[in-house]
């Protein structure tokens, strides 16, 4: 291919500058998955502040907390799918800029408020806006890139977000301990989610030319046409097999989110110190991880990809209970084992859902994905913590090993492959 201008004429060692365009759609893609990892960064600052002010601070009860924790949490499993629709419907700026105003004033509501029964529909109004960012900003990123590309860009997206999730709550304890107060940590929070609104408001103004962009698709079709297009996508068995591996792989996981620090304590033996740095070691190594496992699924083939990483997961997961007291040697190649299958699955999968999304519809159906995620994870944690109770610690390990191999096992029966051929889902 010759450069620009050229002619096709010039010495053959010379390497062609990228286009303008290329450089335009490089830049909109890591500006928008800035803007996810500004805004989860926000979000993941109040992770650990929220329970110890409402605890310490305003005599809040256990079971409150844990209502209002799971507040947030379930409306922003549900408005997921809503808001992609509207993303469809109006465009993804409004959305994405509205969703991160409305949740910049939650903590700043939070600092004021002193009834803790208040916060319940404060997480209401705050997970509302939490779930206008991600199907939007995912469906954003796909308009904007080629499906020969596509995973890698899903990577790009994947570290932002995993780098703020990881980062999030230790600057909210830092802060709030520096300043000996609580409601500082809110404000930080607050300023990173306007920061993250500006930043949106500018990066989704910009339209990549040449990119397979989609965006304004469903305002041409119209609402009859877009509504057929859901539709069919609703009534696909294969999209559906789609959403019941998303939701089968969260909810094995979800088992794990309240016994975890539980069982770190009590039977492999770290310390409150010890497991932060491990968490926090293994989500900054998958989020390094993300962008060089898109690019190998785009060059290998996505179906491929996460058929082995979510194979990988299922034989971490099995791995898992073997690790007693002091075992650290097989906790840390379950941990490894576990990190490297999302790295490498997340970003084809994600790319995968767009894919499987037709043009007017790709943020609902993005929201429709993380919406049966979501649900796995809403579910699980409550099941997670009665079979610990009930059938001992190693009982939420192995409920989610089994989960985790169906889901692979479904897995690879959706994405199925075979060498030498176009790898597509059928």
């Amino acid at each position: 291919m010759s450069a620009p201008g050229g002619g096709g004429d010039g010495p053959p060692h010379e390497a062609a500058a990228p286009a303008p365009a290329e450089v335009r759609a490089a830049g909109a893609l890591y500006g928008l998955a800035a803007v996810m990892g500004i805004a989860e960064l926000g979000f993941a600052t109040n992770i650990p502040l929220l329970p110890l002010y409402l605890k310490e601070q305003l005599g809040a009860s256990a079971a409150l907390v844990g209502i209002v924790v799971a507040t947030f949490a379930g409306i922003e499993t549900v408005c997921k799918t809503l808001w992609g629709g509207v993303a469809d419907r109006i465009g993804r700026r409004p959305v994405v800029v509205g969703g991160l105003l409305v949740s910049s004033l939650a903590p700043l509501l939070m600092s004021v408020l002193r009834v803790p029964l208040l916060f319940v529909p404060l997480r209401l109004v705050d997970g509302t806006g939490s779930a206008a960012v991600w199907p939007s900003i995912a469906a954003s990123i796909a308009d904007r890139t080629r499906r020969v590309r596509r995973a890698a860009a899903m990577g790009t997206l994947n570290m932002f977000f995993l780098s703020g999730l990881a980062l999030g709550p230790s600057l909210g304890l830092y802060v709030a301990g520096a300043l000996r107060d609580y409601r500082a940590g809110f404000y930080v929070a607050s300023a990173l989610l306007l920061s993250a609104a500006a930043l949106a408001s500018r990066v989704l103004g910009v339209r990549a030319a040449g990119s397979e962009s989609r965006g304004d698709a469903g305002l041409r079709g119209g609402a009859e046409r877009y509504g057929a297009l859901v539709r069919s996508v609703a009534a696909s068995p294969r999209f559906g097999a789609m959403l019941a591996v998303a939701f089968l792989q969260t909810f094995g996981i979800g088992l794990l989110a309240p016994i975890l620090p539980i069982y770190a304590h009590e039977v492999v033996g770290l310390s409150d110190q010890a497991l932060g740095l491990v968490f926090l070691g293994i989500v900054l190594a998958v989020a390094a991880a993300s962008i060089p496992g898109g690019r190998l699924a785009d060059r290998m083939g996505k179906p491929r990809i996460v058929a082995w990483g979510m194979g990988m997961a299922s034989a971490g997961m099995w791995l898992l209970p073997l690790a007693g007291r002091g075992n650290f040697v097989v906790l840390g190649a379950a941990a490894a084992m576990l990190g490297a299958s999302y790295a490498l699955s997340a970003p084809a999968w994600l790319a995968l859902v767009s894919e499987a999304a037709p043009a007017a519809a790709t943020a609902t159906v993005m929201g429709v994905s993380e919406t049966a995620q979501g649900a796995g994870f809403v579910v699980g944690p409550a099941l997670g913590g009665l079979l610990y109770d009930r059938f001992g610690p190693h009982a939420p390990f192995v409920g989610s090993a089994v989960l985790l191999t169906v889901g692979a096992a479904l897995a690879v029966s959706v994405v199925r492959w075979r060498p030498g051929r176009p790898q597509t889902v059928r």
